[in-house]
């Protein structure tokens, strides 16, 4: 089902949203609650801006849907980016549109000027920012996997947090970077409220609940290793508890262990590599041999000059440091050599090893 132009005062036309770009994610029956990390997001009240960044599947969208169903009915928005809002028109249309879950008349005017103008302007973020103070108070709105839309959406959005009525409502904006918002600004204010990857990684008593809401139950010594090469990271976890569900097997517990196997490698290549740039997703793999990501043996194993602003420009976008895809097709006489298998077939990565003597 979507929204069309007669759902929306002065939406553009053609514009279309499915209703479920207006609601949180369906929280799992498996979930963790993290009643620490919902303080720390509502301590976000009051300042101008929070950000929830992290790598993916950290677990951002199952936090943030989590901590919207334990507020107060009628006080959150919610609003989730795709690659389609790259359009800033239809970003700012669905920007409108999500607020009016709780007060259906909002950005009516902003979206008059904004059918009109076919483009943002100073006019609309001052009509935006004028209906975010008439929200009920302690109101949040929330956008997810902002990364989507940021790059084209960012100084409109910057001027909007600018003058964003913090007193009023909590803007939160939850993606795989940072966004470009000036945040420097906000956070030597402390007009800024952060949530990161070291902030949303599983403790130890956090992973073992996780497996024991799978119905999964491993010896502490096997716990404490799996939190380790999964250093917390929710999607390895909920992998191997989906692969240890109803099994006792040793063995199979063992391989559940290894968090570089096939379902990893390929959660990882359709999450992080495919959406890089090119240039970007070999020298991840490139330097995928290295133990330690320094600028200076990336260049060693790349022959990059500089691989000093590639390395800020991955760690900015908190895609991960060491991607060991792991068991990869070794036998070189056979005509399956350097593939990964996938569910949905092989896929051959191209690396490369540079030897010097």
């Amino acid at each position: 089902m979507a929204l069309g132009t007669t759902t929306g005062h002065g939406a553009p036309r053609g514009a279309r949203f499915a209703l479920s770009k207006f609601r949180p994610t369906t929280l799992p029956t498996t979930l963790v609650t993290r009643p620490e990390l919902h303080d720390q997001l509502t301590a976000g009240a009051g300042r101008r801006l929070t950000v929830v960044v992290g790598s993916a599947g950290a677990g951002k969208s199952v936090l943030l849907s989590s901590w919207a169903a334990a507020r107060p009915p009628g006080l959150t928005s919610w609003l989730s980016c795709e690659r389609a809002d790259a359009d800033p028109v239809r970003f700012w249309t669905a920007f409108i549109e999500a607020p009016r879950a709780v007060m259906p008349g909002f950005g009516a005017d902003a979206a008059d000027l904004l059918a009109m103008d076919g483009a943002m302007s100073a006019d609309v973020t001052a009509s935006i920012a004028n209906d975010a103070a008439g929200l009920p108070a302690g109101s949040a709105v929330i956008v997810d996997d902002f990364q989507a839309a940021a790059a084209a959406v960012s100084r409109d959005m910057a001027d909007l947090v600018e003058r964003w009525p913090a007193e009023t409502a909590q803007l939160v904006l939850a993606g795989r970077s940072d966004p470009p918002l000036r945040l420097h600004r906000l956070r030597m204010a402390s007009e800024l409220c952060e949530l990161r990857d070291r902030d949303l990684y599983f403790s130890l008593a956090q992973s073992r609940d996780l497996l024991a809401n799978f119905g999964v139950e491993v010896a502490a010594g096997d716990l404490a290793l799996l939190h380790q090469r999964s250093e917390g990271w929710a999607a390895a976890l909920q992998m191997v508890a989906l692969s240890l569900r109803g099994s006792a097997d040793p063995v199979r517990v063992v391989r559940a262990l290894d968090v570089r196997s096939y379902p990893i490698a390929e959660y990882f290549i359709a999450e992080v590599l495919e959406q890089q740039a090119p240039e970007v997703a070999q020298f991840m793999l490139d330097t995928s041999i290295l133990g330690e990501l320094t600028a200076d043996a990336c260049a060693a194993v790349t022959g990059m000059r500089d691989a000093t602003a590639l390395l800020r420009r991955i760690d900015a976008a908190n895609l991960f440091n060491h991607p060991n895809l792991g068991n990869p097709s070794l036998d070189i006489n056979s005509g399956t050599f350097g593939q990964i298998t996938t569910k949905t077939g092989f896929r051959t990565l191209a690396g490369q090893l540079r030897l010097e003597f």
